[in-house]
């Protein structure tokens, strides 16, 4: 399995943070190899965190990169599956792709530019690009969500969290 770097570094603007992730050799390799089909068995996979203390701090979130060129062989997709702990948030922050959220389980609400929305089992939500949004988990199980971005790479998606 391949080790990827997970870090808080300033963004372009004062009171901004980005999540930059690292690249493998690995990933390298497989950047330039054809398209094929992929399956993933996200319990096989360990799952990640804010490797950054400034990001463990701030959030109770965990996930697993599921179809990613990060995986290979893929592009132009982007597809994960995050946990918020309960009572826990994925902190304001926004980034320029837009990106989805499909709740599998859990109870909570998801805040995009300002406005509030309770989500639970089913529920699909679609972020526009640059929007600024949070994810909070409500209830007593852990809030567990698929995401996707159209980008060929989740390195590709910088975040900038609001202070």
């Amino acid at each position: 399995m391949s080790t990827h770097i997970v870090g808080i570094e300033e963004g372009p603007a004062q009171g901004h943070r980005r999540r930059r992730r690292g690249t493998d050799a690995h990933a390298l390799q497989c950047r330039d190899q054809a398209l094929k089909p992929v399956v993933v068995d996200q319990v096989a996979l360990d799952w990640e965190d804010w490797k950054a203390p400034a990001g463990a701090d701030r959030s109770a979130v965990r996930w697993k990169l599921l179809v990613s060129g990060e995986r290979c062989p893929s592009a132009g997709l982007v597809t994960g599956v995050g946990e918020v702990a309960p009572g826990g948030v994925l902190p304001r922050h926004y980034h320029e792709p837009e990106e989805t959220y499909y709740v599998v389980s859990g109870r909570g609400h998801v805040e995009i530019d300002g406005v509030r929305m309770d989500v639970g089992p089913g529920t699909a939500v679609f972020i526009p690009p640059n929007a600024r949004h949070a994810l909070y988990c409500t209830g007593a199980v852990p809030l567990v969500f698929v995401f996707t971005f159209a980008r060929d790479r989740l390195a590709d998606v910088a975040y900038y969290f609001n202070e």
